[in-house]
């Protein structure tokens, strides 16, 4: 079973304006010409996945003026959700169009990950949803102490603890579980209900760029993170 893709594009980006009163967040520029959807939608196209649906909302015509019906050889598909009611109302949707296993990812997250590897290892597990799980790196500097001695500090480093790092695939034995659920965000709904019953994987990675565009700041970062990668 070769799966479809989808990007949740809907938000409002509200901590953005105003850069998105007019844009939807996705169709901000990493650099010139190139948006935070372009580069989601290279992920997919290097991942082998030839159609991708685009969960949108907010300025969804913006999105649909700009990219059509096919961009880089990937067709897209429009789901545009006419009232936010959270991730997990845009994936059922998705969902119930596609019919199909899917990867899908928040389209505000810059990252270099591989999703047809990330694929493949849920496609051989027995569970319903793996999700992308990334280390969390401190925003400060830490302090590395013996006793009441400051020895030495680190910049931002790596912490033991992982985050959901906003990639997904996703089964299709989930839509009855997604219909019933309905609503709200699936951080707290649907993976809490699958991690209680054992079918909810991850799927651990060390990505070369992972930035979660929220605010200004995450912008300024994924975009020079991007150019030092030459990407």
């Amino acid at each position: 079973m070769e799966p479809v893709g989808m990007i949740l594009c809907g938000g409002y980006g509200k901590r953005l304006f105003p850069l998105t009163r007019e844009l939807p967040k996705v169709l901000l520029e990493l650099r010139k010409g190139y948006t935070l959807l372009d580069h989601q939608l290279s992920l997919y196209r290097r991942a082998g996945i030839r159609r991708v649906y685009l969960l949108a909302g907010y300025r969804a015509e913006e999105i649909r003026k700009r990219y059509g019906e096919e961009h880089g050889g990937v067709e897209l598909r429009y789901v545009v959700e006419e009232e936010p009611l959270g991730t997990l109302n845009a994936l059922r949707l998705g969902m119930r169009e596609a019919r199909t296993g899917a990867v899908a990812s928040n389209g505000d997250v810059v990252m270099e990950v591989d999703l047809r590897r990330m694929w493949e290892d849920f496609r051989g597990s027995r569970a319903l949803a793996s999700l992308l799980a990334v280390r969390m790196r401190s925003p400060y500097g830490i302090l590395r102490l013996r006793g009441r001695k400051v020895v030495s500090f680190v910049e931002k480093p790596l912490l033991p603890h992982y985050v959901n790092g906003g990639a997904y695939c996703l089964s299709p034995l989930l839509l009855p579980m997604m219909e019933k659920l309905g609503k709200g965000n699936v951080e707290q709904t649907l993976f809490p209900e699958l991690a209680r019953t054992g079918k909810l994987r991850c799927y651990r990675a060390e990505p070369s760029l992972w930035v979660p565009v929220d605010t200004l700041k995450d912008l300024e970062e994924a975009r020079r993170k991007l150019g030092e990668l030459g990407s």
